[in-house]
């Protein structure tokens, strides 16, 4: 499958690996130019993530529902400007392959959280141990009775950006497992897709590259971080310097 066959508005991830971290993020394909596929770029804080770094190694990942994924390996990436915005682009006769992949990224938040399991109408107190764009993994202290297939809702209060946003969580329980400790873990489909999920799974993991940084201060990852590109400044102080 060739990068230009994905359509404007299909859902992509980009796995980056930096100095031996990997790293994950959802974007979308916003459409076509010349000879490149243009991708909405990952920001932070005015900021946008620097996939033209020699230190950053991209590939390409269209998830699919019914089939194995399709996979762009060393894509290259740049950031070029097109009707005054500002795109990630990469070069649209990239052909992919299919890859076997176990499943989606999964964010580890490990707070506890009130949750109702089943028909039972009382809230249980749960261990929320992670979370992905296809679904979340819990914790408790005892085995739920006919947990298979039970209904699962939560609000996760999720920090970011300076702020709390409410992430509803509506799941099925596909996976029973004991723990040594005595307590059950629990595996959750999402029933419904929460938009959220995937910005505040990319917002972590760039809070992550930044924690990453400050703690490395000699380490190639804080150089990368220091390089980001501050596109206003770029663009008010060097015009034209990125191609269009």
């Amino acid at each position: 499958m060739l990068l230009s066959e994905l359509e404007q508005g299909a859902k992509v991830l980009l796995l980056l690996t930096i100095d031996g971290k990997h790293f994950e993020f959802e974007t979308i394909v916003q459409g076509k130019h010349k000879h490149d596929v243009l991708l909405e770029p990952i920001r932070k804080d005015q900021k946008i993530l620097n996939v033209q770094s020699d230190q950053v190694d991209v590939d390409i990942m269209y998830m699919r529902e019914d089939d194995k994924p399709i996979l762009w390996k060393g894509a290259k990436m740049g950031c070029i400007r097109h009707k005054h915005k500002i795109y990630y682009a990469s070069e649209a006769a990239n052909e992919g392959r299919e890859y076997n992949r176990r499943g989606a990224y999964r964010l580890y938040i490990g707070e506890e959280i009130h949750a109702r399991i089943g028909h039972s109408g009382r809230e249980k107190i749960v261990h929320l141990k992670d979370l992905s764009n296809t679904g979340f993994a819990f914790i408790y202290k005892e085995e739920l009775k006919d947990a298979d297939g039970a209904f699962v809702y939560m609000t996760y209060m999720a920090q970011y950006e300076k702020k709390v946003t409410e992430i509803a969580l509506f799941g099925k329980i596909v996976r029973t497992m004991p723990l040594d400790d005595g307590r059950f873990l629990y595996g959750c489909a999402l029933m419904k897709k929460n938009e959220m999920i995937g910005h505040y799974i990319n917002q972590k993991q760039m809070e992550q590259l930044v924690s990453a940084a400050a703690t490395q201060p000699k380490q190639s990852l804080a150089d990368f971080m220091q390089s980001q590109i501050d596109l206003k400044k770029i663009l008010e102080d060097m015009p034209g310097r990125l191609p269009s």
